[in-house]
């Protein structure tokens, strides 16, 4: 089963791959800072700001951001995904694998089989998201 919807809140939510895909920009804290590299979405005018589901086979794939989801397709379409170490240590020092988003995914969601099915969605999904944005 394949499905995808927008949620608007007031203020920008977090999800599960936002920590590591939105970098903060300033001396603050993560949950402090107020500039990010890539930026934090901008609000929809009359809506508020967007948060993304995606469900694919019975599991829903959540982003706070378009390029949160642009990152899941890069790192999906990958035959060999990437160690979670090597994506942590990118992150900093002080963030263990263990609390990666990719490690955090349930396992058949990492099959070279899901992800191929996965990604064709996301990239349509993608599309229609962006017409919204």
């Amino acid at each position: 089963m394949k499905n995808q919807w927008i949620k608007y809140h007031d203020h920008w939510q977090s999800g599960p791959m936002t920590f590591w895909v939105h970098i903060e920009a300033d001396d603050k804290s993560w949950r402090e800072s107020q500039a990010f590299v890539p930026p934090a979405p901008r609000p929809v005018p009359g809506q508020g700001y967007p948060y993304y589901f995606v469900e694919i086979d019975g599991f829903t794939f959540e982003f706070a951001s378009l390029i949160e989801m642009r990152v899941l397709i890069e790192t999906f379409s990958q035959k060999l995904l990437p160690s979670n170490l090597k994506l942590s240590i990118q992150r900093g020092e002080n963030y263990g694998p263990g609390n990666h988003w990719l490690n955090r995914l349930p396992k058949k969601t990492t099959s070279w089989t899901y992800r191929q099915k996965a990604i064709k969605y996301l990239e349509v999904a993608l599309k229609e998201f962006e017409k919204v944005a």
